[in-house]
């Protein structure tokens, strides 16, 4: 009679399952990565018996009926009469009809921000300050539309204080340290330039997007704000 152990086929009936278990669990994972801001950020809302809780945060001081700021005898606004945002503040809102661009903009860009609008580098300047104004956007949600962007596109930017109109002029995709290295060198720069970024490509559902589709704008309206040397 022959004699054998039965123990390698239990393991195999256990641990085969195991594996692929394991497995599986870790392609979804990978698949829900590029969404898994969004998600979360919805199902929190589902969930909710109540409205969004902006208490870590998260308020606004954006009125589209605002009263728009004193322009000045020379053509300009004054600083004092603007009230420079803080972080967590949606201060304004950029749309563009054409690619149906929509999204309330906030001073900084964390995670939770993310979630509920476009968020401001906090290296750069709300618009009329002549400095470069940098804002990122999911590529799953507020910014999906920037797939669409073109130059000559006109990308509007309303605040309490004045509307803004700035023209695409270039599209471009960087390495996201390309890019970064770009934006801090241009941060002391004395020229007002609109520049959204998002995520690229649009539709990889796994790995991690290391590459960023970039909007650069130029002012084509809108009035100087003055916040050097004013009374």
């Amino acid at each position: 009679m022959k004699s054998f152990s039965k123990t390698p086929k239990l393991l195999a009936y256990l641990g085969v399952p195991a594996v692929f278990c394991v497995l599986g669990y870790a392609l979804l994972w990978l698949a829900l990565q590029p969404v898994w801001p969004m998600a979360s950020a919805t199902v929190g809302l589902l969930v909710s018996d109540e409205a969004p809780n902006f208490d870590a945060g998260l308020t606004t001081v954006y009125d589209p009926n605002a009263f728009k700021a004193e322009v000045k005898e020379d053509g300009f606004i004054s600083g004092a009469d603007v009230h420079f945002p803080e972080a967590g503040e949606q201060y304004g809102k950029i749309t563009c009809e054409r690619i149906g661009l929509d999204a309330p903009v906030y001073w900084y860009d964390s995670d939770e921000i993310l979630a509920y609008g476009v968020g401001q580098s906090l290296i750069s300047f709300p618009p009329g300050y002549g400095r470069e104004i940098i804002l990122s956007g999911h590529n799953t949600t507020y910014f999906a539309c920037l797939e669409d962007v073109g130059a000559g596109d006109i990308i509007k930017f309303d605040t309490n204080y004045c509307n803004y109109e700035y023209k695409v002029t270039r599209v471009q995709v960087y390495d996201e340290n390309e890019l970064e290295h770009l934006l801090n060198g241009n941060m002391f720069e004395e020229k007002e330039e609109l520049i959204m970024y998002t995520c690229y490509p649009f539709y990889a559902i796994s790995g991690r997007k290391t590459d960023r589709l970039t909007v650069f704008a130029t002012r084509i309206s809108g009035l100087d704000v003055k916040w050097r040397g004013v009374d």
